[in-house]
């Protein structure tokens, strides 16, 4: 039987208190009894309709082990209390106990919020513990079953009675899931480019498919190539960070993969920026190669190119490659021997802590910020998500998005390379019908887009083309009702949002399908639903504090700003920026959203920090309101395109805001347009304080590169405008 680690003794109240761990198997019942004084010392409380698993009920019994049984749908919460503490007048710890509800893989916990929440508003304090279960593969790290490789207990500071109590048990799990998931083996002494080594070669017939002509490039074949230009990489680049300026596809995986063999770190580079944003990017970076394809230089001729001294054009470096330099170098992976390979590389032993990837921020806030990824970083995104999502090897992933975007990074290369997943990969994400064609014909079981790419996808597609598709991952903006209503009526389609961030390398939470119940049992764990985001992937935890107030902190069930911590957040922006000293309280990173949890943990975001306005008494969430607006007005926001843009400018008259819609809908505006939305809004139960004080007609809205709204520009003209002085 496997030892169980404990931590946090010194954390156990001497008067026995409410103890509540997430999940309990027999191992951890053993050393949870063990640690509290023996059985003489616990009452077991369980729920009557969530019994746990039969070998523990059998160790209860045999053991003669106290415990009482309770039942959530027939009780209050007083009369639960007292069922508590009556035993605790007996002087002993009363541990919640609860069997396998429903749930989606590396759940939080077994603990439906129901039983969690019971104690909430009462005079009984509670103790949480963290049963972190994990396994030394990279990709299943982390579970919530047996069997694991190795086990940890985590007794946290006790919490004192009072409200929300079970949103704060929630809390402290999180943050002793991202402290475990830090600690996890896989990530002390392993590097991205090990990882990426091995599972080429444990997968060398898993392949690379090019959606544009059909052709095949197996994983052997590509660590070949990559080994080829590393050495070419490693005789010709001196600096330690090379752009890479391609497409998804074969070639930028080649290029990428060479990069981590020759210790070069590879920086994606966004090649669809204005030429201004490029410069500061390349400033920051230090970048002064770039490698690219001579046809994609063609093709994307809008782009500001370097000079031609400063390109590398990967095509001609592998076109003089000889089949003897190639077969020379399959029989030695066939052997197990690459590490011969990469003895000529001018490459020191790269460490967990080392910069691995660099990629920039979509310029949300008005600035593209670099964010350094670790090696430690990458392979946590890669467990975290792998640890969620259900993907198996010789399984295929469509990958379209862009390899600057994180999630076109991680979920569509870097996972992929490291599970054994076959690649289906395409350059251009604005050819739908080629795309619908694609993932039906290769039956693709994961794919990524944004909210604009989906609705334009599912216009070119039918319903067959998505049937195989179990992870429909929608990034980068917020995904609709309307478009979420579209594709699960007309296709029969669940779309799954994930909340996204490049200071992130893992997707921060990915709103998943309810789960079935388990057997047994009527209870599940949520994984999410319409509007939110779903749960924080394992090993994330999240924090929320006061809008105004960055060190007050708030029940998680409160709105407030988001704050997350966790092995795949970044740690700081490139060079030490201002910044980083703003955004980082230790090893929290404040996100700048404004969001909320509910009481199963599942998150919503309401928009970013610059995005509310003060009207009145009241708080409005510009995106909400916008969405709403598109509702009234009779605009279709299931496509994506964003037609309106509220604004909230300072009022020269008082304080607080006035609310301006920036409107390709209207041409001449009259007063009874806004007369119109305000009764609209009402009509439809919204707040009138959500209602526009002024309606400017434009021709078009600007828009950041990755899709999102550029809000510090319609800011700066509104006020132009309106000959308001910036707040």
């Amino acid at each position: 039987m496997i030892e169980p680690t404990i931590e946090g003794r010194g954390n156990i109240p001497a008067s026995p208190t409410l103890v509540i761990p997430n999940r309990v198997d027999l191992v951890s019942l053993r050393a949870l009894e063990e640690a509290l004084g023996g059985r003489d010392r616990v009452v077991w409380m369980v729920e009557n309709t969530l019994r746990p698993d039969p070998e523990v009920m059998m160790y209860l019994s045999q053991s003669r082990a106290a415990g009482f049984l309770c039942a959530i749908d027939q009780s209050s919460r007083e009369d639960l209390a007292n069922m508590v503490r009556d035993r605790l007048l007996q002087g002993r710890y009363v541990v919640l106990l609860c069997g396998r509800p429903g749930q989606q893989q590396a759940a939080l916990t077994d603990v439906p919020s129901r039983l969690l929440s019971f104690a909430d508003g009462s005079k009984l304090s509670a103790l949480p513990v963290y049963v972190g279960m994990y396994n030394n593969d990279l990709l299943r790290g982390i579970v919530t079953a047996a069997p694991y490789d190795y086990l940890q207990l985590h007794f946290m500071p006790e919490l004192k009675a009072g409200p929300a109590l079970g949103a704060r048990v929630r809390a402290a799990w999180m943050e002793a899931a991202a402290d475990q998931a830090a600690a996890h083996p896989a990530l002390q002494e392993n590097t991205l480019t090990q990882a990426l080594m091995h599972s080429l070669t444990a997968h060398p017939n898993a392949m690379i498919i090019d959606g544009v002509d059909d052709s095949q490039l197996t994983y052997r074949r590509l660590l070949i190539y990559a080994l080829i230009l590393s050495e070419k990489l490693s005789k010709n680049i001196s600096n330690k960070r090379l752009g890479i300026i391609l497409p998804p596809g074969k070639l930028a995986a080649i290029a990428n993969l060479a990069c981590l063999l020759a210790g070069i770190t590879p920086v994606n580079i966004n090649y669809t920026v204005p030429p201004e944003t490029f410069r500061y990017q390349i400033e920051q970076s230090g970048v002064n190669r770039f490698i690219t394809e001579m046809r994609f230089t063609h093709k994307q001729q809008q782009f500001a190119w370097p000079s031609q001294r400063d390109l590398l054009y990967i095509d001609r470096e592998l076109a003089d490659v000889g089949n003897g330099n190639i077969k020379l170098r399959d029989i030695v992976i066939r052997l197990g021997k690459t590490e011969l390979l990469t003895r000529s590389l001018k490459r020191k032993t790269a460490r967990p802590d080392d910069e691995a990837l660099l990629l920039f921020t979509g310029a949300t806030g008005g600035i593209a910020m670099g964010v350094p990824m670790s090696h430690r970083m990458v392979l946590s995104a890669i467990m975290q998500t792998g640890s969620r999502l259900t993907v198996r090897s010789g399984q295929r992933v469509l990958s379209a998005m862009p390899l600057y975007h994180p999630a076109g990074l991680i979920c569509g290369l870097l996972l992929p390379l490291l599970a054994g997943l076959d690649m289906v990969t395409y350059p251009d994400v604005n050819t739908p019908r080629r795309l619908c064609e694609l993932t039906h014909n290769y039956g693709t079981v994961m794919t990524t887009f944004t909210p604009s790419q989906t609705y334009e996808l599912l216009k070119a597609g039918k319903p067959e083309h998505f049937s195989t598709l179990r992870h429909f991952l929608v990034v980068g903006e917020k995904l609709t009702a309307d478009l979420t209503h579209l594709a699960a009526k007309e296709y029969q389609l669940n779309l799954q949002e994930c909340y996204t961030l490049t200071e992130s390398a893992a997707p921060v939470s990915i709103c998943a399908p309810s789960p079935t119940p388990a057997p047994g049992t009527a209870h599940i764990i949520p994984a999410g639903y319409a509007g939110s985001v779903g749960a924080p992937l394992p090993g994330t935890a999240i924090r929320i504090t006061d809008l105004h107030k960055a060190e007050h902190s708030l029940p998680p069930t409160s709105m407030g700003v988001i704050w997350l911590k966790g092995p795949a957040i970044m740690q700081g922006y490139l060079k030490d920026r201002p910044e980083s000293t703003t955004c980082m309280r230790g090893k929290w990173f404040c996100t700048g959203d404004v969001g909320k949890m509910d009481a199963d943990g599942l998150l919503t975001i309401c928009g970013r920090m610059a995005r509310f306005s003060k009207v009145g008494d009241d708080l409005v969430p510009h995106e909400a309101a916008e969405e709403a607006l598109h509702r009234v007005l009779g605009a279709n926001p299931a496509d994506g395109v964003p037609r309106l843009a509220v604004v909230g400018v300072p009022n020269p008259k008082g304080t607080g805001d006035i609310l301006v819609l920036l409107s390709t809908l209207h041409k001449n505006v009259v007063p009874q347009d806004l007369i119109t939305a305000r009764y609209g809004l009402l009509n439809a139960r919204y707040p009138a304080s959500w209602a526009p004080d002024r309606i400017i007609p434009v021709n078009s809205l600007p828009v950041l590169p990755n899709g999102k709204l550029d809000y510090p520009l319609c800011y700066k003209g509104v006020c132009n405008q309106l000959g308001i002085g910036p707040a």
